[in-house]
């Protein structure tokens, strides 16, 4: 039996909250799995290093005077690096690749549920498995893990190491690993979950619609609300910043960069209830209010925001005179004074 369509409000809500919450908890658990106490573990050896620089050398700004000192700090340094750094790409590539069912499990229910929300009409999911392109990127972390483990060695040899600070860069090398690590894990898991959704749009026979969250860069925000046909790519280098247009290429769906929360869903102009905008009208009128009120993550450049901001006024904003005001006000000052997105009703 039918029942009651949700308001574009709901599905936004569905999507950007209780569905990316899902995907997110799932990154977090694989990476939990993943690096363990290894954050902790590189403070230690931090802290270790330091403290026999100063016992060999006098403080951390002498040079090394005393090349046999030199060598046995670095070869024990090197040694932690590979006995941390060792293990860690063969779990991550076990973990994540045993991670990829379950993801693709988990954005084939998701998707389902959106279209249920979207048309009223009961879905069951349909299943699918993780193509051979997703195995490949599970697989290429451990490469990615190792290439980080090699440079941090090269730096921590005699020859280029004669400082602390150029210690402190060796080991800085090696624990970029982590994050490294982690931006790996959620680009995958997110390509897993939409994958899930290609599977299900290609079988349904509808259009694909593209997701933003509400914070999104101002790539991503660009993209939001577009609707293209299941078998063609969303076009190459969209945003609303002038100075990133034409970058990347095209994609059949997110994730679009390390990170990138984005989904793609079904979407049938049907769907669309009388008389009120569609939900992909509603996303595009979305993004134009987050590029217009700056809102954004705190690691996304502030410039970046206002020359979005300020091309959106260009170009015509369609936005109530109010948030105009605000964006403009903004522009004028170079920054908005607050990028988080209220969480307020």
């Amino acid at each position: 039996m039918a029942r009651r369509r949700a308001s574009n409000e709901e599905l936004a809500g569905l999507v950007q909250g209780e569905q990316t919450d899902a995907v997110r908890r799932l990154e977090d658990r694989v990476a939990a799995r993943v690096l363990g106490d290894l954050e902790s573990r590189f403070a230690v050896l931090s802290q270790r290093s330091i403290t026999a620089w100063v016992a060999a050398f006098g403080s951390v700004q002498a040079e090394s005077g005393d090349t046999a000192a030199l060598r046995r700090i670095l070869s024990t340094i090197r040694g932690a690096v590979r006995r941390l750094l060792g293990p860690l790409g063969p779990r991550a590539q076990r973990e994540l690749d045993q991670a990829l069912t379950d993801a693709v499990l988990l954005g084939a229910r998701q998707h389902a549920a959106f279209v249920e929300e979207a048309t009223g009409r009961a879905t069951r999911p349909v299943s699918g498995r993780p193509s051979r392109g997703l195995r490949r990127r599970a697989a290429a972390i451990g490469a990615a893990i190792a290439d980080r483990r090699d440079r941090a060695l090269a730096i921590l040899r005699p020859s280029r190491a004669r400082r602390w600070s150029d210690v402190q860069a060796g080991i800085g090398a090696a624990q970029s690993a982590l994050p490294a690590t982690r931006a790996h894990i959620a680009t995958t898991v997110n390509e897993a979950v939409n994958e899930a959704s290609l599977t299900a749009i290609d079988h349904q026979g509808a259009q694909k619609l593209w997701i933003a969250e509400r914070d999104a860069c101002v790539n991503c925000a660009a993209y939001s609300g577009m609707v293209v046909a299941a078998d063609a790519d969303f076009p190459a280098g969209l945003s609303w910043d002038p100075n990133q247009r034409g970058r990347g290429k095209a994609l059949a769906a997110p994730p679009k960069h390390p990170h990138c929360r984005c989904r793609v869903t079904a979407w049938e102009e049907g769907w669309a209830p009388e008389g009120v905008p569609s939900f992909p009208d509603s996303l595009r009128r979305e993004a134009r209010r987050s590029i217009a009120r700056g809102w954004s993550l705190p690691t996304e450049s502030g410039a970046a925001r206002i020359r979005a901001a300020r091309e959106l006024l260009r170009t015509g904003a369609g936005l109530p005179k109010s948030v105009e005001e605000f964006a403009a006000l903004a522009v004028r000052a170079g920054r908005f004074t607050d990028r988080t997105v209220p969480t307020g009703p």
